[in-house]
């Protein structure tokens, strides 16, 4: 039963004592008088846009509780912001104004409060039952918070509450709240302080800045965030309040209790793990950090940090790290780094590094991906890249880059669509790129040919020529028509083209050479040739040029050094040579 019956004071009471308690800040932007005369037919959020415009505030709302795409009130209108708001939008929206901001809500319904207060030497507790105010029925899960102190709770299913406040020293200032209802605020009178005073504001205002819900549907959030902390973060919306420091064993058992998911800490410590609205300070956790909104500072888990907003500092778990916006500085993580809104400073990650925008630097044990980097990445096996590929990609296996980069280095393929400076890999594909090094490299805007040739020991050699404008690689197959050769052999190297003038060009290549009987013999030939050649036709060129060759081949009492002969070493088990010789044959472009 309640003990000492406090009920609500008469409405007429209430306005005044209500408006003589508000905080300095109201800004009565509701009351601005207007002159609304469209040129032309407007959306209702051109409208709202319109009406922003040269003042000091913005409109925030849901836009999937406002049909901003509906035509707005057509006609002129003269009198009050609110007035003009009414009378676009209906009875059933409740208009808010705070600091920078008129807040719509759509709120059908009304509250209507019973309550009490039973006052004990170090706490009063604030005792009441809420109701729908036409049906007269109860109302669970609504949320009751105190101003002053920031503590809260929530009603039970059959509307009861009890809201305990420590030693009040003034006017306690309370506000009931609950999706699609208005918010109801009252005030209780201390005896010695009749008339009330201001209460130091610890509120702040975020129009849906975070990813709240896409959290707590996320594995911990699940596994930790409780079903009445999901319904307090919907009730009050972008209301948060602000404290020096909290502590918690998990979400919603902690030192702020049921408000901790709408608190921003300068200092948090989760034993277990918390969930908070932001963090700008320090926050640590034994397994893992929830926060609702923005995080500044550091923040470190042993399992996960998680963040519905931006993150600016440094965040580090030992699995983990997903922040839903953007991330302005350092991830480390065991496993896994993601930045939904894009990443600017450095991820480091024993695995996965991911951003959904631009990146700026990233570095994971296998895989990188971006929408676009503006700095480096270097993976242990895949970088990719959708956009802009940045200043340099490192990856054990494949680089890949939607646009534009500057340099790419892997194990295997590079691809991107244009190189400024070079590509090293096995495989190099591009639609620009003028130094790619590797043994095949299909380059959309470069050149490509095949020749027939033979050299100074009577090997024969199919060649397969690819690059840019520049630079090109070299894979070839070759077979020894003399007696005393190793018949079977392949060659890689790369050449550039030094000169093009009309009908004579002139190329210079490096090319390793490697001959076998695919038994016992296998031998090991590198040469620098220096090619001219001449345009037979469009297509088609002939070359003859020299080239200087060092040679080890397995030692056989048949073999010999070919060519000019500039020195020469036997041991038991090779033969050592240094020689000149010459090259020719017919190369065909396509």
């Amino acid at each position: 039963m309640l003990k000492t019956k406090f009920f609500i004071l008469s409405c007429l009471f209430f306005a005044i004592v209500f408006l003589r308690g508000l905080p300095a800040f109201a800004q009565q932007y509701l009351q601005r008088q207007i002159v609304y005369e469209p040129s032309r037919e407007l959306r209702l959020q051109e409208a709202l846009e319109h009406l922003q415009d040269g003042n000091d505030f913005f409109f925030s709302y849901a836009s999937t509780v406002i049909a901003v795409d509906d035509p707005a009130p057509v006609g002129l209108y003269t009198g009050s912001i609110g007035g003009f708001l009414a009378m676009a939008l209906g009875a059933e929206y409740e208009f808010k104004e705070i600091p920078g901001y008129i807040i719509i809500r759509y709120a059908p319904k009304m509250l209507d409060v019973e309550a009490e207060i039973e006052k004990a030497e170090k706490q009063t507790t604030v005792k009441g039952f809420i109701r729908d105010f036409k049906t007269q029925e109860s109302v669970a899960f609504a949320s009751i918070y105190e101003h002053s102190q920031l503590v809260s709770t929530m009603s039970n299913q059959e509307g009861y509450f009890e809201l305990k406040v420590k030693n009040p020293q003034s006017s306690i200032y309370v506000t009931l709240s609950k999706e699609n209802y208005r918010d109801t605020s009252f005030m209780i009178l201390p005896v010695v302080d009749i008339a009330g005073r201001n209460i130091q504001n610890r509120l702040r205002f975020s129009p849906q800045s975070g990813n709240a819900d896409a959290l707590e549907e996320s594995f911990f959030g699940r596994l930790f965030i409780g079903f009445r902390q999901r319904v307090q973060r919907i009730n009050l919306g972008g209301f948060f309040g602000e404290t020096p420091y909290q502590m918690s064993l998990l979400p919603g058992i902690g030192s702020q209790g049921m408000f901790g998911s709408q608190m921003v800490n300068h200092f948090s410590l989760n034993l277990i793990g918390g969930y908070s609205a932001g963090t700008e300070g320090f926050e640590t956790a034994g397994v893992f950090n929830i926060n609702q909104q923005h995080t500044r500072g550091v923040q470190v888990a042993g399992m996960a940090n998680l963040v519905g907003g931006e993150m600016q500092g440094v965040q580090v778990a030992g699995i983990y790290n997903t922040v839903f916006q953007k991330v302005d500085g350092i991830q480390i993580a065991g496993l896994y780094n993601f930045a939904r809104s894009g990443s600017k400073g450095l991820q480091i990650a024993g695995l996965y590094n991911r951003s959904d925008s631009t990146a700026g630097n990233q570095i994971a044990g296998l895989i990188n991906t971006t929408n676009q980097t503006n700095g480096f990445q270097i993976a242990g096996l895949i970088n990719h890249t959708t956009n802009q590929g940045g200043i340099l990609q490192i990856a054990g296996l494949i680089n890949n880059s939607g646009g534009s980069v500057e340099r790419q280095i892997s194990g295997l393929v590079n691809r991107a669509s244009n190189v400024s400076r070079f590509q090293l890999g096995l495989l190099n594909i591009a639609d620009e790129s003028n130094y790619p090094i590797g043994l095949v490299n299909l380059v959309k805007n470069g050149r490509k040919s095949v020749s027939l040739a033979i050299d100074e020991s009577a090997t024969l050699q199919a060649t397969l020529r690819t690059g840019g404008q520049k630079l090109y690689g070299i894979l070839g197959f070759s077979y020894g028509l003399g007696n005393n050769r190793i018949p079977f052999g392949y060659d890689v190297g790369f050449g550039l083209y030094l000169l093009e003038n009309g009908e004579f060009s002139l190329d210079t290549e490096w090319v390793s050479r490697v001959s076998t009987d695919f038994k016992s013999q296998t031998d090991h030939t590198s040469s620098f040739r220096l090619l001219p050649a001449f345009r037979l036709s469009s297509q088609t060129r002939i070359f003859v040029g020299p080239s200087i060759n060092f040679t080890v081949l397995d030692y056989s009492p048949e073999k010999e050094i070919p060519g000019l002969v500039v020195a020469e070493y036997n041991s038991q088990a090779n033969i050592y040579g240094l020689f000149a010789g010459v090259i020719g044959g017919v190369r065909v472009e396509f």
